[in-house]
């Protein structure tokens, strides 16, 4: 399961998982996902690249093209609010491509999110302005219900 969406209706926060096998399909099956269901962007999210994330069939070149399709589904849409999208990446292997995606991202903004990178899910909890418990409750998963998954070569679920 490359990568899971979740959402914790109480604290209003989404909460997308990267572990496993990567595949740029992924990525893009994801996002097209997004585009799709707005509803989902509306939200604050965090994002987790789990340390046992597999990204060795993804190129840089791959992400870039991820990428443009990215901002192709997205622009469209002409969305009109500003959402929080922390990362907090436990991966080395995941680091590179994280980092090539938000300075990509960063060089040309969107201007319906901020989008950070964080070193515990502690300082991501503080931007996000949670309360201590809710700070565990967005470390642990608790509280988090499935919405999609998206693998190679299975339809996303929802």
């Amino acid at each position: 399961m490359p990568i899971v969406l979740r959402h914790n209706a109480t604290l209003e926060l989404s909460r997308v998982e990267y572990t496993g096998v990567m595949r740029a399909q992924d990525l893009h099956d994801h996002a097209a996902f997004n585009a799709a269901n707005p509803v989902w962007l509306g939200f604050d999210c965090i994002s987790v690249i789990h340390d046992d994330v597999d990204v060795s069939g993804i190129s840089l070149n791959n992400l870039d093209g991820v990428f443009t399709a990215h901002r192709e589904l997205f622009e469209p849409l002409n969305l009109m609010f500003m959402r929080r999208s922390g990362w907090v990446c436990e991966s080395p292997a995941g680091q590179r491509f994280l980092s090539h995606w938000l300075t990509k991202r960063n060089a040309d903004k969107s201007p319906w999110a901020d989008v950070r990178q964080f070193d515990s899910f502690e300082a991501a909890s503080e931007w996000m302005l949670l309360t201590p418990e809710n700070a565990d409750i967005l470390k642990s998963g608790e509280g988090f219900n499935e919405v999609a998954r998206f693998a190679s070569g299975a339809t996303p679920t929802r």
